[in-house]
């Protein structure tokens, strides 16, 4: 008895329990959303409930809370202008190709790049919607033109039923908030850096071995990038407060980025024991304000609560009074040059800990959160963006597939017509989308084309039995809630679009077209699956053939732009903020695609070394930046003999970068790239003229710190540099960068 007293409570305990695993809860509300938007189309006596149930798993797959009345309204415009268009195409020029085709492929392809061009908000999918409704209105108008105006208005209302339910679902219903999600996955990347931060400083401290291989670190943290950067596009899609206060979120990835490279050059700061133990004390004290830093910025905190304050500046500011002691008594005078320069390397890298510290405990305190007061927007950098021009070839590509799927219709009246422009539409300009959720974009399309060929095959035969047993409402609802619930539990992990879920996503949105509470024949299911699989044909045709969005091909690209940046931020680009953000979120993307390419004949060394050259091009990106904002800080005195030298290591570094970028565009690996630690001597010695000659002995400690941390800083700028380029000829190769794997 006291057993079984035990035992109900917690059984109730787990039955709760259960609720709090996201899986469960995505599932849930991808039922209920489902069965809502089922009802209404029932109750509104809408012919096509199919279309309503497809805008629900689309819709509920942007899965945070935003502005309900601006989403509403945006899809609603989307909706409604698609609807207009195809209405008015359909009416006036049904009978007239030359009108037709042409407009058709205008306004898909606008749709499409405009669904994809940076920057990242919520308008995107408004213009997605469009292209939809004005593709599918047009796909039942061309064989229906008198019935045009009412396909319109029904195709209109079916999705914005869908877009009802999942807006009422999403709000009520275990409302999930990008902007807190950032939050929590933020601070989870503070807790991986936080690791290598204090193992690096500890070894720096006390002047002992370097750290052990943190690989498994570095792995942590990638994922924890990954995270973040899907954080950043869906919840800028999704949430218009995330949307207008992008600049903020993007100042902290930069700054988390900027943290974890200064913890990685505190290798560099290894000078002799006669150095380190003149400011042991006041090293361990910025250690022990490091680590308290870090607990501060890695604590929960509820929304409103404002950060504490911390010891991190005082304790360096009386390492800086120390150093300024023995600067005062010659001891630096006393020792050479080579012990001086690594020591002031690591001070530099923890002033730069310091500084991004600070920076990441500001900008945490303005991160919109929920219940309180939004911090103002921040204006745009390009308030007129440049084309984009991959997005513009995907455009152009979903046109052509629009208009070809349309004249396919009109002249063979293949099977299963409806399904065929929408899914060949979809496929096309996803290609991107599916990389970026770790598939494999265009690349095997003809195979995924056969595994979706078995799966709809499968899916038709066990449709033609279950069928029968769906004629009753009740027991049609209770099927299609746990088909969504599945379908949102197994997906709600999944950062992004993949390929098998746009394909589970339209087979379910074909089931409920079939309608099972009337006879649904076994040629119409045939017909059905036959004519997604035909979209589908063409989509994976048009992939392959025209443009191909393959994962070699995105990072080869991604390397190009990052090589072009750091051109222009070498060259005192006036929009370095932008560079700089913009070098971050490629890096990440860059790293995320590049465990795609599965060439053949790619072995795993080759993957290293392109991992490691990516590597390094962030390193030196980041030192970049750094280097960037600090030179023009001279010391005054010292600018006639170092600037001439500064600038021409810049020169040199920009005619390296060129020779990367030739070398990439040509697939060159014979290439001869300039050395340039000759500069690098030049400006040594330009160093120990001024040390001899004690121009700085009266200025503030601040000078000669500023300085030898600049000087080291280009060193290591030209390091990275010089092992990307003992890299770039093992990769300018065309097994590379070549078109595989069909």
């Amino acid at each position: 008895m006291a057993a079984q007293t035990v035992s109900a409570p917690a059984k109730k305990e787990r039955l709760f329990s259960a609720f709090d695993d996201l899986r469960v809860r995505n599932g849930i509300k991808f039922g209920f959303a489902g069965t809502l938007a089922l009802y209404w189309t029932q109750v509104l006596r809408l012919p096509h409930a199919n279309w309503a149930i497809l805008t629900v798993l689309v819709m509920m797959s942007a899965q945070f809370v935003g502005s309900a009345a601006i989403k509403a309204f945006l899809r609603s415009v989307g909706t409604i202008s698609g609807a207009a268009i195809g209405v008015w195409l359909v009416g006036d020029y049904a009978s007239t190709p030359a009108v037709l085709l042409p407009v058709l492929f205008i306004v898909i392809a606008f749709s499409s790049y405009k669904f994809g061009q940076y920057p990242a908000s919520q308008v995107p999918y408004a213009y997605f919607l469009l292209g939809m409704t004005t593709l599918v209105v047009v796909t039942y108008g061309v064989t229906e033109p008198a019935d045009a105006w009412q396909i319109g208005l029904d195709r209109t209302l079916e999705i914005l039923v869908g877009v009802a339910a999942s807006l009422l679902v999403n709000v009520i219903l275990w409302p999930r908030y990008a902007r807190e999600e950032f939050v929590e996955t933020g601070r989870a990347a503070l807790g991986v850096i936080r690791t290598l931060v204090l193992m690096h400083l500890d070894a720096f401290v006390t002047g002992g071995p370097a750290p052990p291989a943190v690989e498994s670190i570095r792995s942590d943290f990638r994922s924890q990038l990954a995270a973040l950067k899907n954080l950043l596009t869906a919840g800028a899609r999704e949430s218009t407060v995330f949307a207008s206060r992008l600049s903020h979120y993007n100042e902290w990835l930069v700054s988390l980025v900027n943290l974890f490279h200064a913890a990685l050059d505190l290798d560099r700061g290894r000078s002799e024991n006669t150095v380190l133990v003149q400011v042991r004390t006041e090293l361990r004290m910025v250690a022990d304000a490091v680590s308290e830093e870090f607990d501060i910025l890695t604590a929960p905190r509820s929304p409103g609560e404002k950060l504490r304050k911390g010891n991190l500046n005082e304790a360096f500011a009386r390492l800086e009074e120390k150093i300024n002691e023995l600067r005062n008594e010659d001891f630096f005078f006393q020792i050479p040059m080579t012990a001086i320069r690594p020591f002031y390397a690591g001070v530099g890298a923890l002033r730069s800990i310091r500084d991004e510290l600070n920076n990441l405990h500001n900008y945490a305190e303005g991160l919109p959160r929920i219940r309180q007061p939004l911090s103002q927007p921040k204006p745009h950098w390009d308030p007129f963006p440049s084309i984009d021009w991959f997005w513009f070839k995907i455009g152009i590509k979903g046109g052509l597939v629009a208009v070809i799927s349309i004249v396919l219709l009109k002249w063979i009246n293949p099977p299963g017509a409806a399904g065929i422009p929408l899914i060949a539409f979809v496929i096309t300009i996803s290609g991107k989308t599916f990389l970026l959720a770790k598939g494999t974009g265009d690349m095997r399309a003809h195979q995924n084309f056969f595994l979706a060929a078995l799966f709809f095959a499968a899916l038709a035969c066990f449709l033609m039995l279950a069928t029968p047993f769906l004629a009753t409402y009740l027991v049609m609802n209770v099927a299609l809630f746990f088909i969504l619930f599945a379908f949102g539990f197994f997906t709600a992990r999944v950062a992004g679009m993949t390929f098998p879920r746009n394909i589970v996503l339209l087979s379910i949105s074909s089931f409920v077209g079939l309608n099972p509470q009337t006879v649904v024949p076994a040629q119409t299911i045939i017909d059905t699956f036959s004519g997604m699989l035909f979209g589908l044909s063409i989509a994976s045709i048009a992939g392959r053939l025209l443009w191909p969005t393959l994962p070699q091909g995105v990072v080869r690209g991604d390397i190009l732009k990052m090589l072009g940046q750091m051109k222009a931020l070498v060259r005192g680009d006036p929009n370095r903020e932008k560079i700089e953000t913009q070098l971050t979120l490629l890096t990440i993307e860059t790293i995320q695609i590049t465990g795609q390419m599965r060439n053949p004949g790619f072995r795993r060394e080759d993957l290293k070394r392109l991992d490691a050259f990516i590597r390094e091009l962030q390193i030196a990106a980041s030192r970049l930046g750094v280097v960037v904002s600090r030179s023009g800080q001279l010391p005054e005195p010292t600018a006639p003999i170092l600037r001439p030298e500064l600038e021409s290591i810049e020169v040199e570094i920009c005619q390296l970068l060129d020779g990367f970028i030739e070398c990439f565009h040509e697939n060159d690996s014979s290439r001869e790239f300039p050395r340039l630690h000759g500069a690098l001597d030049k400006l040594d010695q330009a160093l120990e003229v001024i040390r001899q000659n004690r121009i700085l002995q009266h200025e503030a400690l601040e000078a000669p710190v500023r300085l030898l941390e600049l000087v080291d800083r280009y060193h290591a700028v030209v390091e990275s540099l010089s092992r990307c380029s003992e890299l770039v000829p093992t990769l300018a190769d065309r097994r590379f960068w070549g078109d595989y794997a069909l």
